[in-house]
């Protein structure tokens, strides 16, 4: 792959997140004034109850499914796909029912509707496309049937929100916009393409991604504990550790298009797959390292902009969870573009484990004494043991490569 090709690829999937991250920003205060605080509480809530649902539908898929689809030929890309579509199409039924349960018991029958339309919006995602076209490097794809969608549902969701003062309205417009992504992204893939081999057993299927799928549970559990210890134990400070991690957010968004890059990269047919995981680990680590020391010198500055000078994300969290992002960013793609197309997706899961069992209970110690910094610094401990492992595992299985026959 050129220079150019390598600078395009990488470029569309950085205009793809940019757009989706502006419009998230932006929507954030008009949704505020428009639906209140309250009712904008309420929307943050069923994002968040559907979208860990959302994991369950799609069953691994979007976590591992770029790196498989990168090394297969057109047509067994096709079958894939469309097996992953009539699974996760029937996980989506069963698994809708119970995420409307756990929001009408958060929310109270008094927001059935809100509750129904959030369930049946949110868990929509789980059924996209991303991932296929981020394995198959097409990012003009990406943006055309998956992101274009979904952003012009979000816009036309505002628009009905500040008119009529409604969260049904906006939930309608955002489906919309998933709803056509869904579609449209289906119909490109699946049209004029071969009947392919017969669809693979729902079991076979399932236990091939049973270890991407706890891998993402897994680490999705862990990952929202400190905000919750801190709420439980530390509330006062809630507000500057929830704004500190929303800059942690930010930065991770920002290099979701390293990841999708090497996760199409890396895989690639014909390639040297070992040399291609030693660069993209090299890459990895050092963007991450960049971005780890971005978080830690400029959140408290940042922080006292996005807050209008009213709160201050102190260095004592800054530089902890800018430790923590050198190890998510090395993980990312470590884990999901070279430990998946090397055969090792067990070590993902079993990665994820170790990191939730060293940093949930350090988590949960510190915030039950009273000490911010070293909740965050548990947070870095456990990233860096997720990441750890997979760098070991990374090294072993590419010594095997090299060994003969």
């Amino acid at each position: 792959m050129s220079r150019r090709q390598v600078a395009g690829r990488l470029s569309g999937f950085t205009i793809s997140v940019i757009i989706v991250t502006l419009v998230g920003i932006v929507s954030m205060p008009v949704l505020i004034d428009a639906l209140g605080k309250a009712t904008w509480g309420n929307l943050f809530v069923i994002q968040s109850v559907a979208q860990f649902g959302g994991i369950v539908v799609s069953f691994g898929w979007g976590a591992t499914g770029a790196a498989s689809v990168a090394s297969m030929t057109a047509d067994e890309r096709t079958g894939f796909y469309r097996s992953s579509l009539r699974i996760r199409a029937v996980l989506y039924v069963m698994t809708f029912p119970v995420v409307l349960i756990i929001l009408l018991a958060l929310l109270g029958g008094g927001m059935w509707l809100e509750s129904v339309l959030g369930a049946v919006v949110y868990l929509l995602p789980s059924v996209g496309a991303a991932w296929y076209f981020i394995g198959t490097g097409s990012a003009s794809r990406l943006i055309r049937f998956d992101t274009l969608p979904i952003v012009g549902g979000a816009v036309l969701g505002i628009i009905g929100a500040v008119v009529t003062g409604e969260l049904w309205v906006y939930l309608v417009g955002q489906g919309l916009g998933y709803l056509v992504g869904v579609s449209s992204s289906a119909l490109v893939i699946l049209r004029g393409a071969p009947a392919g081999p017969a669809p693979v057993p729902w079991r076979d299927a399932l236990m091939a991604q049973r270890h991407a799928v706890l891998a993402t549970l897994t680490s999705s559990l862990y990952v929202t504990l400190p905000i919750v210890a801190v709420q439980i134990f530390l509330p006062v400070a809630t507000p500057v550790y929830g704004l500190a991690q929303q800059l942690f957010r930010y930065a991770s968004v920002a290099f979701q298009p390293v990841q999708q890059f090497f996760q199409s990269w890396v895989p690639e047919r014909g390639a040297d797959i070992a040399a291609r995981c030693r660069s993209a680990t090299w890459a990895a680590a050092g963007i991450a390292t960049l971005g780890g020391i971005a978080i830690a010198v400029l959140s408290p500055f940042v922080s006292l902009l996005l807050s209008s000078f009213q709160i201050q994300v102190p260095f004592s969290l800054s530089i902890p969870l800018g430790v923590a992002f050198i190890g998510i960013g090395t993980a990312a793609v470590v884990g999901y573009a070279c430990l998946v197309v090397l055969g090792r997706v067990s070590a993902l899961a079993v990665s994820t484990l170790v990191g939730a069992l060293v940093g949930a209970p350090l988590i949960l110690l510190f915030a039950a004494l009273g000490s911010l910094p070293m909740v965050a610094w548990s947070v870095a401990v456990s990233e860096l043991c997720v990441a750890g492992y997979q760098l070991l595992v990374l090294r072993r299985a590419l010594a095997e490569r090299r060994m003969p026959a």
